[in-house]
């Protein structure tokens, strides 16, 4: 089954095209290939016996190279006086080639005379942008075109389709009826020093028929001259994949200029699908290792299903650990779509292979087999999806279960931010009433490390009854546990999204009572309104910003006035914990000065290989420097101490030691 790149929203459009028209110069033509790279797809579509309109000829040779080799009705038109004089002076040994100036948008000659109109860069010229008045004109070539074409007679154009122009060309075609096809033109690039190859070159075929009702669109797509056809149900899936050609050769281009270390690249997501699917087979990530002599030159890293959200395979700095871990120079991480299906690792690495050597590096001896690399007997993983659904304020999301080693997780995604875990159980298997074994939710587990450093501020209260107001619910995973650990608890939880309550309570074993309740409300407006008092407000709340520095919580929630809303909520000695997730430094120090302007005293722990923060704020008397600092420590000893105790854990839930060590209090 064929492959199909599909462009991904953080390809820089207009970055990729300003690249173009800045080193393009005074040599437009050359980057829309030479003759003898074209000749195999344009005779292919153009019959010697066609008779031929070139519109826009300049002074290009296509019509005398095309004539040299048998074509010979071909006519070329231009607006310039000064081509056409030169043209034909230079032809003069062509006597059957015809050159005349006239306006492409205005032709003279009659309705159905050519079999061919044949265009080499002269739409894009005049399509220079989505402007009303440029379209117009652009709409007015097009039908131009059709009038003098006959039926079954072809437009074939050779373009570097921007945007805007496979946006029009696409639906404007399609909406009258014309079979559309477009070409990769691989030859075009072999002329080209790799770090050139920058932008694709394509032919489009759109082919005149006469417009009937209820006829399906033929849109048609081939990623190389001799490659299989495709056919595509929509435009808007043809622009999705032109598109993902050039975020594709762009990443090539950038490698072969050296920029493998360039960091912007390691963000970079290139998306491939099945051609019978619009879902995301295989993303692919790209990292470079820093260090010399590496044991291989190239590889391929699969994910395994279900662990693509892990911090090793989901973020920068994670990737360029395996990277480092695998001693190889150049890495290609793979992550499978969940909407696909994998039958073994040996399938993957056939499917995938063409696609990974395009960016492997330049020096690989010939023949070079792409090792594809995986998480030990894991290879590609396993994934039941439980349930999907929408959100009416977070969006579509999933359950899923997966198997990571030995151990099984059921874990709840937002699909607006696929490599991102919102929330995660750990399953163990237990019998039913019918005595067969079945996974449910194991309340006794955390899966996440912050989890344990936030609930470790309970060892701060554990001498009485305790109460914990907890903003952000997710699945549930924090408010259960305590619920279920501290028995002198009481819980008040406040969630938005109603869905999120349905989701804990049917997915993820959430259960109130008496101890734990909820309020389906905003977290801003309880904070604002409340007259309860609680020892510890505990917040939990991702952002829905995806482009904030600040992915936790959401800036209202750590404003000035929120944050002495915030410290309002709480009895004289207790105390805010923040769980806090920011890429931008200056943003985080900010939040630190305000809080630092509401409590006396505000400590951290900045976890390793995660991207959560575990900020704790506080009044308390004498609560201030290394006091405070002791007290946390000796709290995280007291909650292992008690959880050992209430549910028979083995293990310290907090690690201590790592704690201590990471654990920052702002002087």
């Amino acid at each position: 089954m064929n492959l199909l790149p599909r462009d991904h929203q953080e390809f820089r459009q207009k970055e990729y095209w300003d690249t173009f028209f800045k080193s393009r110069g005074k040599k437009a033509f050359e980057w829309y290939g030479e003759y003898h790279e074209l000749c195999g797809l344009l005779h292919k579509y153009i019959k010697p016996s066609d008779p031929v309109l070139q519109v826009g000829c300049g002074n290009s040779t296509l019509a005398a190279d095309l004539y040299d080799v048998g074509y010979r009705k071909i006519t070329s038109i231009d607006v310039s006086d000064v081509v056409i004089k030169q043209m034909k002076d230079q032809n003069k040994g062509r006597p059957d080639l015809v050159f005349e100036k006239m306006d492409a948008l205005n032709t003279t000659y009659e309705d159905a005379s050519f079999s061919v109109v044949l265009d080499k860069g002269t739409l894009d010229a005049l399509f220079t942008d989505d402007s009303p008045e440029v379209v117009e004109k652009i709409e007015k070539l097009f039908n131009e075109i059709g009038r003098v074409l006959r039926v079954g007679g072809r437009y074939v154009c050779v373009s570097l389709l921007q945007p805007h122009i496979i946006q029009h060309i696409s639906h404007w075609f399609v909406d009258q009826g014309w079979p559309v096809r477009i070409i990769r033109c691989t030859e075009a690039d072999l002329s080209k020093p790799p770090e050139d190859r920058i932008f694709p070159v394509f032919l489009i075929v759109c082919t005149r028929f006469k417009k009937m009702a209820a006829m399906k669109p033929v849109i048609e797509l081939a990623l190389s001259s001799d490659g299989k056809l495709t056919r595509l149900e929509k435009p808007d899936s043809l622009i999705e994949s032109v598109r993902g050609c050039q975020q594709f050769a762009a990443l090539r281009a950038r490698l072969a200029k050296g920029g493998g270390q360039d960091s912007s690249l390691e963000e970079m997501c290139l998306q491939l699908r099945s051609e019978d699917s619009q879902s995301v087979k295989y993303s692919l990530f790209l990292c470079e290792r820093s260090k010399p002599n590496s044991n291989l030159p190239f590889a391929a890293f699969i994910v395994p299903q279900g662990r693509e959200v892990e911090w090793m395979f989901s973020t920068a700095e994670g990737r360029r650990q395996l990277c480092d871990s695998a001693s190889c120079q150049r890495l290609i991480v793979v992550h499978l779509g969940r909407e696909a299906s994998f039958s073994s690792l040996e399938e993957v690495q056939r499917e995938l292979s063409p696609h990974v050597l395009e960016f492997c590096p330049t020096g690989l001896p010939s023949g070079y087999k792409v090792p594809f690399l995986s998480a030990g007997a894991e290879q590609v993983g396993s994934r039941t999806e439980r349930c999907r659904g929408k959100s009416q304020i977070s969006g579509d999301y999933v359950v899923e279960d997966v198997q990571v080693g030995e151990s099984f997780y059921r874990r709840l995604i937002f699909l607006s931010r696929p490599n991102l875990t919102q929330s995660e159980a750990v399953l163990k298997t237990k019998k039913d009433k019918n005595k067969k074994l079945k996974k449910v939710v194991d309340l006794t587990e955390l899966v996440s490390t912050y989890h344990t450093y936030m609930i470790g501020a309970i060892g701060l209260y554990l001498s009485r009854p305790v109460t914990v107001l907890v903003v952000g619910l997710g699945g549930g995973s924090l408010p259960s546990y305590i619920h279920r650990t501290f028995p002198l608890s009481n819980i008040h939880v406040v969630e938005l999204d109603p869905s999120m309550v349905d989701i804990a309570t049917q997915q993820f074993a959430f259960k109130t009572d008496s101890r734990l309740t909820v309020d389906v409300a905003d977290g801003l407006n309880f904070f604002q309104d409340t007259c309860k008092k609680f020892h510890l407000v505990m917040l939990d709340v991702d952002s829905k910003d995806v482009c904030s520095g600040l992915s936790c919580p959401p800036p209202d929630f750590v404003s000035s006035r929120t944050l002495k809303q915030i410290a309002g909520c709480l009895e004289p000695d207790g105390m805010f914990v923040l769980n806090l997730v920011c890429r931008d430094q200056s943003l985080r120090n900010d939040l630190v000065e305000r809080m630092s302007s509401v409590w006396s005293s505000v400590s951290s722990c900045k976890l390793e290989e995660e991207v959560n923060e575990v900020v704790y704020a506080t009044s308390r008397p004498a609560g201030g420097g290394d006091q405070i600092k002791k007290s946390l420590t000796n709290g995280f000893k007291l909650v292992n101490d008690h959880v050992k105790k209430a549910i028979k854990a083995r293990e310290d839930l907090i690690d201590v030691e790592l704690g201590v060590k990471l654990l920052n209090v702002k002087k």
